[in-house]
């Protein structure tokens, strides 16, 4: 290999995440290590399909998935479940539920694993809740029929921020918001890449034809 190619080579960028589908719409997406990424995709069904494989660090026999370099058909169950620790979404596919109050539903996460203390994520929660502009101590207290739209996706974002994740899927950021909500829910990328800063984060949407 010459030296320009061995040059080009090693700038080529790493790849945080690597998705192929196969069939009628064919779908193929390499997102780089460290961006933001906005992807729109064909439908409902091909966005669902994408968030879960990613997800769930699986994919079905129609679709190519690789996750930080590393190819996920093969991989055993203590390598899949590391790989789905370092990933996290705000999707309807992890949602809250509706039985516990906002403070329940961010801290669950923490509580079951055993970190980070319930401590750090009071703080981290109280830090995000101010940059949205809420009241903590009404609103954690609530439950989320209670909550209107952008009050869940604040809660599910501030779950998130507390899980860290190294690659983070927000799916759907704007349906349902008025243009002022949409306009708050932009801080969305400030905050995850404040927190994270060689974190990479994926928008994904539906194309709108």
């Amino acid at each position: 290999m010459s030296a320009v190619l061995q040059s080009e080579a090693r700038a080529a960028p790493q790849l945080a995440l690597r998705y192929a589908r196969h069939g009628k719409r064919e779908i193929a997406i390499d997102v780089p290590a460290g961006s933001v990424q906005r992807l729109e995709l064909p439908d409902a069904a091909s966005r669902s399909a994408f968030v879960t494989a990613v997800l769930k660090a699986r994919c079905e026999a129609d679709e190519e998935l690789e996750l930080f370099g590393q190819p996920v058909k093969n991989l055993s169950g203590r390598a899949r479940q590391k790989l789905r620790s370092r990933l996290g979404a705000l999707s309807p596919i992890v949602g809250l539920i509706n039985n516990l109050n906002a403070w329940e539903n961010i801290s669950l996460p923490s509580a079951y694993h055993g970190k980070p203390s319930l401590a750090e994520v009071a703080t981290i929660t109280q830090e995000v809740l101010d940059v949205f502009g809420l009241e903590p101590r009404t609103f954690l207290a609530r439950v989320p029929d209670e909550l209107g739209r952008l009050e869940r996706k604040i809660a599910a974002f501030a779950r998130l921020m507390i899980a860290g994740p190294e690659l983070a899927i927000i799916e759907s950021l704007d349906d349902g918001l008025s243009r002022a909500e949409c306009a708050r829910v932009a801080g969305f990328e400030q905050e995850y890449r404040r927190r994270h800063p060689a974190g990479t984060l994926i928008f994904v949407d539906i194309r709108e034809e």
